[in-house]
């Protein structure tokens, strides 16, 4: 039955707890630095600015961004994905995306084929990935961008970016990576990725508060505004500033939440993403090995896909009742169902009842993985 400790196993959607740090920056900046940034010349807003500045600074260092792009701040990860997608899409425009993209990506894309945008969906293969074959294929009819899942919020499964890079661009497309479960999770360099644009939360892998995401974009690729507004210059022109970070940024900016955003960056500097990766690996690979000892239990992830994902079903009891018996009778907490993600379930099999979804985090342990193991094992005993 339930322990007296609930056990946070839905870091995928956005990690919990956060480090001590990120939840001091916030309260220090709603505190001591709470000015607009950028609308004023007092101490407070250039303090204010300071924070923006310096966090922009970390995560381009984080994530090895190349000197001639910018990284804009936006309030979610798919806030960021819709101004990136909207603005790249035309009229007479052929996008082509992965199996596996979230709605975060689908549903813009979707709705712009009402404007004249042509969408083509690759195909998976039967182990769960994508099938490069079909996508070049696809391409190859005429592609302008193309839009990949770093890893899957579903299985965790990680795409081959520089190879699907490589096929994108001789295409002649523009490449966008939806970092959202990668981010934070394994050691990302941009210049080597081989994406053109990169667009990932910062309320998840980067550990810090939800109403933050990322956009980082060549200055070569120029965006349309998503929302027109303040941006603290040029305030006599009707049209919005040429320079990108005020250009995309209009409105005030979620200050206590970059501040928070850029402490967790600290934090991963600190402990290193390459052993919170390791860690995770290692507690998602535990997890795989225990739940596949479990009769009538079906795993869809794989422990070298290298990420804190394991999404599995179970015989006999839909997504949304194991998941329910977890919260309610074990104090576990996963999440259940389609994930937000209804393309990666119908290339999986599993559309319409999705799976359970256990995400791992850098503050869960072995103890922990065998806890939810334990849990499954019981729950298939009793409805076996």
């Amino acid at each position: 039955m339930a322990s007296d400790s609930p056990l946070y196993l839905d870091n995928a959607a956005t990690s919990f707890p956060k480090p001590e740090g990120v939840y001091a920056a916030v309260d220090d900046a709603m505190r001591r630095s709470g000015a607009n940034p950028g609308r004023g010349s007092h101490a407070l807003a250039r303090a204010a600015d300071e924070i923006v500045l310096r966090a922009r600074a970390n995560v381009a260092r984080l994530l090895s961004a190349g000197k001639d792009t910018d990284t804009i701040f936006t309030y979610s990860c798919t806030d960021g994905l819709n101004l990136v997608l909207k603005s790249l899409a035309g009229r007479g425009h052929r996008a082509v995306i992965g199996p596996f993209e979230h709605n975060a990506v689908y549903r813009p894309l979707y709705a712009l084929q009402t404007r004249g945008l042509e969408l083509a969906v690759a195909r998976a293969t039967p182990d769960g990935r994508i099938d490069l074959d079909d996508f070049a294929a696809r391409c190859a009819q005429g592609v302008d961008f193309a839009v990949v899942a770093h890893a899957s919020n579903v299985t965790g499964a990680r795409s081959p970016v520089p190879e699907i890079a490589r096929i994108v661009h001789r295409c002649g497309g523009i490449l966008v990576v939806d970092g959202a479960q990668s981010a934070g999770h394994i050691p990302i360099d941009l210049q080597e990725l081989g994406a053109d644009i990169f667009v990932c939360p910062g309320h998840k892998g980067l550990l810090g508060p939800m109403g933050t995401g990322i956009v980082i974009v060549p200055r070569t690729i120029p965006l349309d505004p998503l929302r027109a507004g303040g941006t603290g210059v040029h305030s006599e022109d009707p049209d919005m500033p040429l320079e990108p970070t005020c250009r995309l940024e209009a409105g005030t900016h979620n200050l206590p939440g970059i501040a928070g955003l850029s402490a967790g960056i600290d934090w991963l500097s600190e402990v290193g993403v390459e052993r919170v990766a390791a860690h995770e690996r290692a507690c998602a690979a535990r997890l795989i090995e225990g739940l596949a000892t479990i009769d009538g239990v079906r795993v869809l992830s794989d422990a070298a896909c290298g990420t804190g994902i394991v999404s599995f079903t179970m015989d006999g009891l839909t997504s949304e009742e194991v998941g329910n018996f977890l919260d309610q009778a074990y104090g576990i907490y996963t999440r259940s169902g389609l994930h937000c993600a209804p393309l990666a379930h119908r290339a999986l099999g599993t559309f319409p009842e999705g799976t359970v979804r256990a995400s791992v985090g850098w503050s869960n342990s072995e103890e922990d993985v065998a806890r939810l193991v334990s849990a499954v094992r019981e729950i298939r005993g009793n409805f076996g």
